[in-house]
């Protein structure tokens, strides 16, 4: 399969946004534009993002065990070695290095735990139930949902896991053809939903994040706002996965997406924070996304030395296919099926 360039130009916008939503965050200054902007992002920034790794997901029928494994054990090395870096910054920074060391995974490492955890379940799910697309989608929603009454928290990303898997299935399902297309490429539908529930969800619900975080615990009355959160996430991502064409230069971001996720936190903290407030610099939106764009710029550089990209490839190695037994063209489908199983 060749790459798919519209695929990587929406990794590309959404890691843009989700380094937008973390400068936000990350300032301390979260007014009535900037909540806005923030409750926008995260109604689908990493729900679609989700949904595009499930996308990029092979068939477990079509998969060998160990080629399943090899990509797991790769995510897990990143994860592990972006875990010590970051308690090593933790330390030099003079923070509480014990309780750096206890939360695992750290900060946005949740993504790489949780995406273990999705294509593990997805390769054991069952076949029966696989080939039930409706029951298996409707048991995902309803663990979705029911989730956020545990305390699990962002203990080892378990309530994440189950409370964005229902985004990796839909994503996998479209991919297999499962959906109406008359459905799911119904812009003004998508549209419409949003446009609707998006005011219900910030103007009757104030402490939306709170449900839309995914690790955090609501009570039973939290359940009416959970299930329209779901319901504008799901039309807002796909409407999204619709609008968004092919871009050059975002395909380009997109295509190194893993570097981004786990290098911007670095970025911002290290170089962007220490600049605004010693220099007292405005946190203004317009000034916001002058910033996120610095942070993009300085990862465009770090991408272009060697070492900060040999932290983030993988070590396990698929065995190369003995050419003398198999069609010249081998070769360039196992590098196409690499980019499937590597695309997120």
């Amino acid at each position: 399969m060749a790459r798919d360039n519209r695929i990587d130009t929406l990794k590309g916008l959404l890691i843009i946004l989700v380094v937008l939503g973390h400068v936000i965050t990350s300032l301390d200054n979260v007014n009535f534009f900037n909540h806005a902007v923030m409750g926008l992002i995260y109604v689908f920034h990493m729900p679609l993002f989700i949904l595009i790794s499930g996308y990029l997901t092979k068939s477990p029928e079509l998969q060998l065990a160990r080629d399943m494994w090899r990509g797991v054990l790769n995510l897990l090395v990143t994860l592990l070695v972006f875990q010590a870096l970051n308690v090593i910054h933790v330390a030099v920074v003079g923070g509480d290095t014990t309780s750096a060391i206890k939360i695992f995974p750290f900060g946005v490492l949740w993504y790489l735990m949780s995406l273990i955890y999705w294509k593990l379940l997805l390769y054991y799910t069952p076949r029966s139930l696989l080939r039930k697309p409706a029951l298996y989608l409707a048991i995902a929603v309803a663990i979705s949902v029911l989730c956020g009454l545990t305390k699990l928290g962002m203990f080892l990303s378990l309530q994440r896991t189950m409370n964005f898997y229902i985004f990796f299935l839909i994503g996998y399902y479209y991919r297999q053809g499962v959906f109406n297309q008359r459905w799911w490429n119904n812009n003004i539908l998508h549209g419409a939903i949003a446009a609707v529930l998006l005011p219900i969800i910030f103007w009757l619900y104030p402490h939306c994040g709170n449900v839309m975080n995914g690790a955090d615990h609501y009570r039973m009355d939290g359940i009416p706002e959970k299930v329209l959160i779901l319901a504008c996430s799901v039309s807002m991502s796909i409407l999204v996965f619709n609008i968004v064409r092919e871009n050059r230069w975002l395909s380009r971001i997109g295509r190194d997406s893993l570097f981004f996720y786990v290098y911007h936190m670095f970025v911002i903290s290290i170089v962007i924070q220490p600049l605004i407030y010693g220099n007292g610099w405005p946190k203004t939106l317009p000034f916001i996304l002058i910033y996120t764009a610095a942070v993009i710029a300085v990862m465009l550089v770090m991408r272009m030395i060697p070492p900060f990209r040999w932290l983030t490839q993988p070590v396990f190695k698929r065995r190369k296919p003995d050419r003398s037994l198999s069609d010249p063209a081998v070769g360039d489908k196992v590098s196409n099926e690499n980019h499937v199983e590597k695309g997120q």
